[in-house]
């Protein structure tokens, strides 16, 4: 399985490159909320969503960020899919945007399901990866969580949460935000950053699900969702190492 994904991946990488290049997609088509929907978003997971089903003929439900739940045949795999994470980013010329995908048995149809991951990068050629029997990788290499910052990424909309701000101040890091969770948060399971924080209750988990899937594979990673773990629900999430986790989550 890790392989097809790793291919669709690609495939969806590339294309979204020429897109980007050509300044092509990045007319709204809709709003909801917080959330903005443009025509790269639909063409990307039309896409993603016509090579998975060409895969795995027997059947699937896919989990969509445009589409809602796609199912075919008997549904016996889950697909978690962000077509682009980092949609803001790509409309206004920022390079830096991801494609994620999670995959695994279809039993319970939350995150426990997933065993199989795909996070890549297109504007860096990144893509890191993770499966049974195979753990995690970053450019078909092993890897192994190197801590090498005290940086923290950290979600903003409008403001900060008082409790972000909290956190940071307290454990005398450094906060940044990149645009892209899903990048953002295979950069923490890797140890480029100490931390991921998310508290707004706002974050999707179709957008982080490719890369909590990778660290489950990753010894010193560890996170917290709080809220459903169910792939269309919007909750926080604290990822890190062990100590990081622990006070980010303590009042």
């Amino acid at each position: 399985m890790l392989g097809v994904l790793e291919a669709v991946a690609v495939r969806a990488s590339h294309f979204l490159m020429e897109y980007f290049r050509a300044g092509r997609g990045v007319d709204v088509v809709s709003r909801k909320e917080d959330d903005v929907t443009r025509e790269v978003d639909i063409a990307a997971e039309t896409l993603i969503y016509k090579m998975l089903r060409e895969a795995f003929k027997e059947g699937g439900v896919l989990y969509a960020e445009e589409g809602g739940i796609y199912r075919w045949g008997d549904e016996r795999y889950i697909f978690v899919l962000d077509p682009l994470d980092g949609s803001l980013n790509y409309a206004v010329g920022v390079p830096f945007f991801a494609v994620s995908i999670a995959a695994g048995k279809h039993r319970e149809g939350t995150l426990a399901d997933l065993e199989y991951a795909v996070v890549a990068i297109p504007p860096t050629g990144d893509v890191y990866t993770a499966a049974p029997g195979v753990g995690a990788r970053k450019n078909g290499k092993p890897l192994r969580r190197t801590p090498r910052s005290n940086i923290v990424f950290v979600a903003v909309s409008n403001s900060f949460p008082p409790k972000t701000c909290e956190v940071v101040r307290r454990l005398g890091l450094r906060g940044r935000s990149l645009g892209s969770s899903a990048a953002e948060l295979a950069y923490t399971v890797e140890g480029i950053a100490r931390g991921f924080l998310d508290l707004r209750g706002k974050l999707r988990l179709l957008d982080v699900a490719g890369a909590l899937t990778i660290g489950k594979y990753v010894d010193g990673f560890r996170y917290v969702v709080m809220g459903d773990t169910k792939p269309h629900s919007k909750v926080s999430l604290v990822a890190g190492d062990v100590d990081f986790v622990n006070a980010a989550t303590t009042d």
